[in-house]
């Protein structure tokens, strides 16, 4: 009995024995292991073994921010336009020989009221200056005779332009049913149907 007693002690102090030992036992073989997970990789920026640097991040900027748009580029100055001089006018084309055939039929008749048309004194030097650039087209030698209480030579009826508002303005209303025109150096105050001269200055005297 005795015997069987010492056998059961021993049985129980080994086993306490090696459930103390099992657990530091264990905790050594894990350490001599090999660690088998992977790497930490490295960080961004810093090249690789081999030389190879990291692909960069979707964008392709410097360290992953996406690239700058490049600027538009700024326009040149444009040096300061020149206001566009006005072209010389055209001298008029010289009347033909012959009379027009579209003769007016009340031309060369004396209107029925004739009324008195004055100019002023200063409106020969305004209107003068105005038609300075026509004047140096004009021949002399053949331009009409363009006389007060006389017509209108019909063969240069065709070549009469309208003043324009701005002169028309500054010179005396001409009397009612009357017009004012320019034809050859003449600014002429006339009957448009008759085409009688109430009055006319001549820019060339």
């Amino acid at each position: 009995m005795k015997m069987e007693l010492i056998d059961r002690t021993m049985r129980g102090v080994l086993i306490c024995l090696l459930a103390a030992g099992l657990p530091a036992l264990a905790q050594n073989s894990s350490q001599q292991r090999p660690s088998t997970r992977p790497a930490p990789s490295q960080p961004a920026g810093k090249p690789q073994h081999g030389g190879q640097k990291p692909a960069g991040r979707p964008g392709g900027g410097h360290g992953g921010q996406p690239p700058k748009p490049n600027p538009a580029p700024t326009p040149l100055p444009q040096p300061p336009s020149r206001p566009v001089p006005k072209p010389l006018p055209q001298p008029p084309p010289k009347p033909g020989p012959r009379p027009p055939a579209h003769r007016p039929p009340q031309w060369g008749r004396p209107p029925a009221v004739r009324p008195p048309y004055h100019f002023r004194p200063n409106d020969w030097a305004y209107l003068h200056r105005y038609y300075s650039r026509n004047l140096i087209y004009i021949n002399r030698s053949t331009r009409p005779v363009f006389v007060v209480g006389g017509f209108f030579p019909y063969t240069y009826i065709q070549y009469i332009t309208p003043l324009p508002p701005n002169v028309y303005s500054y010179l005396p209303p001409p009397p009612p049913g009357y017009r004012m025109g320019y034809c050859q150096g003449y600014v002429v105050v006339y009957d448009p149907v008759t085409y009688y001269i109430v009055n006319v200055i001549n820019l060339l005297q």
